[in-house]
């Protein structure tokens, strides 16, 4: 009577390729989230060499911003939790087959995981395509996540589909280890800033405001949430006298609303409030406003209070100076939104071309940047900044007071004739955010 042949050896080059590329893709993953994290803080990342190959640009996405708004975690988080699910598995696979175990489960999990990954990566593709950027690391993820699919298609054992039967253990291994790296990464994630801080911009309006009263019955729950957070630390913040006289102010000495913001040309948030504050000023009555914009570059080669290990080159430095030489401009403010906007592409060149785009001309510039007298009112800047006891931009200052960088609050405020206490604001809900105490 003959020996049936044993079984073929189960194969571990597949698994052990597809070990590798999750693990490649969890590391580069998490390197897309510190870049990210580098970014939200004002920091320059690496993959933003231009206007058209900018990771940045990719990131800020509405699209981005609503994955992160609505689960937690930004894209990069979900890259690496996909990253953790593939290697999980896949050294589940090598476990099981040196003990000689059934690999189906973990061969089935394999091919899911690689289906949500080759599915995820032609939707996120798309969305890069339609922001006109090209993201280098996220072109590195689809390469791995492609290399996994293919790998799981024809490197591992077995039907490609799942038998009858086999769906419950696939779903079970796989769904699990989804659950888990989800729940373990959903803490970093909400504590990684949006693309934009929340309020930062005015609510869409049917009508131009005629009072305090008309403005607070047009606002969402959710804007007037937010007003009633930003007020409550109003109220509670001690005001302190100016620690420097206006250079350049928008708007009248005397206006009852006072605004001071420190910004830094490299920094998001600080671009939104840019934005937002020039659509508010178009909207603010006559003379109810002043408005100055000084500076705080997260760089090193410019401002002592940030270690000299943190430094781009300078760029931040030469655009903060760039801006304070437009000081005396009559487009000063125009010129001011220019930089800002140019934010992702922003360069040696772009800085002194767009600065010197209007009635200052480029030697004139070059000039100034490299006076001695704009060091010393950047350096006044950052000492002003210091008195708030700064930890980030942007920092907005109202009548003396460090307040959220919420323009719709700023904007309530401004209809309240700088009031806090108005009338008005009683049909505000309770703030529902611990109040800091006053500096």
């Amino acid at each position: 009577m003959s020996k049936a042949n044993p079984p073929p050896p189960v194969p571990v080059r597949g698994a052990t390729a597809l070990l590798v590329l999750g693990l490649a893709e969890s590391a580069l993953s998490l390197f897309q989230w510190s870049q990210l994290l580098t970014l939200r803080n004002g920091g320059t990342t690496v993959c933003s060499v231009s206007e058209h190959v900018n990771c940045e640009t990719v990131w800020n996405t509405p699209f981005a911003s609503r994955i992160h708004e609505l689960l937690g975690i930004p894209v990069a988080g979900l890259g690496l939790l996909w990253g953790l699910v593939a290697t999980a598995l896949a050294g589940l696979y090598l476990t099981w087959r040196s003990g000689g175990h059934s690999v189906r489960p973990a061969v089935n999990g394999l091919r899911l995981t690689a289906a949500v990954g080759g599915v995820t990566t032609v939707l996120l593709a798309s969305v890069s395509a339609s922001a006109g950027a090209l993201c280098l690391t996220c072109l590195g993820t689809y390469v791995l996540v492609l290399a996994f699919a293919v790998v799981a298609w024809r490197g591992l054992p077995g039907p490609l589909m799942p038998l009858a039967g086999e769906w419950g253990s696939a779903l079970q291994w796989a769904g699990g280890f989804a659950v888990a790296g989800f729940i373990a990464l959903s803490l970093p994630g909400r504590a990684t800033p949006k693309a934009s801080s929340e309020g930062d911009v005015l609510p869409q309006l049917t009508s131009e405001p005629t009072s305090l009263e008309s403005y607070l019955q047009a606002l969402s729950p959710r804007d007037l949430q937010q007003l009633s957070d930003a007020l409550a630390q109003y109220r509670q913040e001690k005001p302190l006298p100016a620690k420097a006289v206006a250079r350049r102010r928008d708007g009248p000495v005397d206006a009852p609303v006072k605004i001071v913001e420190w910004t830094d040309n490299k920094c998001p948030h600080c671009r939104a409030l840019v934005e937002a504050m020039a659509e508010m000023r178009k909207r603010v009555p006559e003379g109810k406003m002043s408005m100055e914009a000084r500076h705080y570059p997260l760089d090193g080669a410019c401002n002592p209070t940030i270690s000299p290990e943190f430094t781009d080159g300078g760029l931040r430095c030469l655009a903060t100076k760039a801006t304070i030489c437009l000081e005396s401009a009559p487009e000063y403010w125009q010129l001011r939104e220019k930089l800002f906007a140019a934010q992702n592409a922003l360069s040696v060149d772009t800085v002194m071309s767009i600065a010197s785009s209007g009635s200052v001309s480029r030697s004139q510039l070059e000039a100034c940047v490299n006076s001695t007298d704009t060091t010393r009112k950047l350096q006044e800047d950052i000492s002003y900044a210091m008195q708030h006891h700064i930890e980030g931009t942007p920092l907005v200052v109202v009548n003396g007071r460090v307040v959220m960088p919420s323009v719709p609050f700023i904007f309530a405020l401004v209809l309240a004739g700088g009031d806090a206490n108005a009338p008005a604001f009683r049909v505000l809900p309770p703030p529902n955010r611990p109040v800091a105490d006053s500096h």
